[in-house]
């Protein structure tokens, strides 16, 4: 008996088949404020000032955008939907006449107003959870919210007509769960929602303000997994079949996807620190929540938005994403990188702590492995 998911049911969002400027995205860090502590994310404690767009600026932020050509906008944080004013947001970009609105989120509190928001205007979701087991999430995120997370998983599936995707973190001790979150999909995928799920699986890789603390790198340094490991774990559910990447809604190039056995349930996999941080070829404008506006993650003194008039925006995007379509970006950046210097700015904005380069993190395991074969 086939379990392949009704893909045909699904309402197709992406960029490939929407008017306007069909490759580009508005990717929008709209608070760098956080409502959990993920051991490998943000230290434990007060995290410092926060910073945000107002209301006002957020939507004209939408409204420079559309008037560009964007048609799409991918909501991030910190945490967006601590937000008071997340709906608000969601229904301004509707009535501007976005077509896609796409949140990425812990879960934790939009199960409690999902159909409020769908009604706003919100397309789809992406929901971060690492594991399976309370305990374990608790250990992880130091916050037990475990169920909300799982909830909004569910009513995501269950309401949006789009490819709902969980976020994993993949670490040395939940890799023995990738079978488990196989089973999982392949159950909502078969529940008669009205859409579907699939799981993406993020290498733990150095780039967040927790990893510039000692016990940061140590929690990094003792559950890393290289690539080969997370494939190893995912094959024990099934064989890996790849997927093209241009089939799979998404707006973020680097992942590889596959099919796993006859489950129908579609995985991908990004593993930025074996890989090097390549430069995917992304077409992304991005906003952090203090103005920082890039086409690059690697760019250099980029222009800060706050402050500026609609007008000014405007112009600031068409001057930015002109550049990135021009040959002369890729004359001048040549060997660009899927990273920043500084961990965490462009979802926190300046951290406070120690300048730690991903040098400084591939130097630690080369020596581990130096050390293994007793050559140190």
């Amino acid at each position: 008996m086939s379990h392949e998911p009704k893909q045909m049911s699904l309402k197709v969002m992406d960029n490939r088949y929407s008017p306007g400027m069909r490759k580009w995205n508005l990717r929008f860090g709209i608070t760098s404020r956080c409502n959990i502590r993920c051991q490998y994310c943000l230290p434990e404690g007060k995290q410092g000032v926060i910073v945000q767009p107002s209301l006002k600026e957020a939507i004209e932020v939408l409204q420079a955008g559309y008037d560009i050509g964007f048609r799409r906008v991918h909501y991030t944080g910190g945490e967006p939907t601590v937000r008071r004013d997340f709906v608000d947001l969601l229904r301004a970009g509707k009535e501007i006449g976005y077509d896609q609105q796409i949140v990425t989120t812990n879960g934790y509190r939009l199960h409690h107003f999902i159909e409020e928001a769908v009604d706003a205007g919100l397309t789809r979701a992406i929901i971060s959870i690492d594991t399976l087991d309370e305990q374990r999430n608790l250990l992880i995120t130091r916050r037990g919210f475990h169920s909300d997370t799982l909830r909004s998983i569910e009513r995501s599936v269950e309401l949006l007509p789009t490819l709902t995707k969980i976020s994993c973190v993949t670490m040395r001790d939940t890799l023995h769960e990738l079978p488990a979150f196989i089973d999982y999909a392949r159950g909502l995928n078969n529940s008669g929602g009205a859409g579907q799920l699939a799981i993406k699986l993020n290498q733990f890789f150095p780039s967040n303000p927790a990893q510039l603390g000692a016990e940061g790198e140590a929690f990094w340094k003792d559950q890393f997994a290289e690539e080969p490991a997370i494939l190893e774990a995912l094959a024990r559910a099934g064989e890996l079949r790849p997927v093209r990447r241009e089939s799979i809604e998404g707006d973020n190039p680097s992942y590889n996807y596959y099919e796993i056995g006859d489950t129908g349930v579609k995985v991908a996999v990004l593993a930025m620190f074996s890989w090097d941080y390549p430069c995917g070829g992304c077409w992304k404008l991005r906003i952090s929540p203090n103005g920082m506006t890039t086409i690059c993650i690697s760019q250099k003194n980029p222009p800060i938005l706050w402050g500026m008039t609609l007008d000014e925006k405007r112009e600031t995007f068409k001057r930015l994403t002109g550049y990135r379509d021009s040959e002369q970006f890729d004359i001048d950046n040549p060997n660009r990188k899927h990273y920043r210097d500084q961990l965490g700015e462009l979802r926190f904005d300046k951290v406070v702590g120690e300048q730690k380069t991903i040098a400084h993190f591939r130097t630690i395991l080369t020596r581990e492995a130096l050390e293994a074969r007793g050559e140190m």
